[in-house]
């Protein structure tokens, strides 16, 4: 009897020192990086109201690549459905041999106002430094005083500065469509469209609000005009868009950034 007690005794103790050796090593070693969320945050600027704007590297991808996909979420407060895919990205993991960066708000002061344009008044993709003309204040789709007055332009032209991206997205609503990339071949867009379901097909520029009926000041114009290895494409979502469809180009956008031939 004494020598099954003497022997379940040493196994209860033998058993314990594994599970605190065990325990110990835990302790000591660094949690694990789990998928989604930010590695890096860039802070790019403030909106008129002083609400910062700020860059997100996606935990999992690596830095300075030379090949960075900057998503854009939303410019206009009132097209959020863009931020659900940035939010449905920042939930996933990346390859490791990719560089993605999500802005997911460029206009918050419109978005809390539920307006498209900012806290001035301002049509923010009406008002970058190339192409830009002088609007009625009027108007929807007016440009501001000047060419990049708004801070959130501002912003929008630092994110791009400091990560220097090769690919960028900037969602829109609500022609369900993705855009020509002005000044570039249609290549990115005809990905997207193959991995989305989405037309890729040029917007008319009757459709720009502008006084002179085509695209002026827009963010898209502006990235390629001034950086020759970039291209900025716009991707119009519909009226709404329903989560799998979100999941979809989710999913698109990883694809993308995993493929430097596009």
């Amino acid at each position: 009897m004494k020598f099954w007690l003497f022997f379940i005794e040493g196994a209860l103790l033998t058993i314990a020192v594994v599970a605190g050796v065990w325990a110990f090593q835990i302790w000591q070693e660094p949690e694990a990086i789990k998928p989604g969320g930010c590695q890096e945050t860039i802070s790019v600027g403030k909106s008129v109201n002083g609400v910062d704007i700020a860059a997100c590297r996606l935990i999992g991808s690596v830095i300075d690549s030379n090949d960075a996909l900057l998503v854009i979420g939303t410019v206009h407060g009132d097209e959020p459905d863009g931020k659900r895919v940035v939010d449905e990205l920042m939930t996933q993991a990346v390859a490791s041999d990719t560089e993605i960066w999500v802005l997911r708000d460029a206009n918050p002061d419109g978005a809390e106002l539920v307006t498209r344009r900012n806290a001035n008044g301002v049509d923010l993709n009406r008002n970058f430094p190339v192409k830009w003309v002088a609007s009625d204040p009027m108007a929807r789709t007016y440009s501001g005083p000047s060419p990049a007055s708004e801070p959130e332009t501002q912003a929008l032209m630092n994110a791009v500065e400091q990560i220097k991206p090769t690919r960028i997205v900037v969602f829109h609503q609500p022609y369900a469509q993705i855009d020509c990339p002005p000044e570039r071949p249609a290549t990115i867009s005809d990905r997207l469209s193959q991995l989305t379901g989405y037309k890729s097909e040029c917007i008319p520029g009757e459709k720009s609000g502008s006084p002179t009926n085509s695209y002026t000041g827009t963010f898209t114009i502006w990235v390629n005009s001034t950086f020759p290895e970039t291209t900025a494409v716009t991707f119009e979502l519909g009226l709404t868009t329903m989560q799998t469809k979100i999941q979809t180009i989710a999913k698109a956008l990883k694809a993308l950034a995993a493929d430097p031939s596009y």
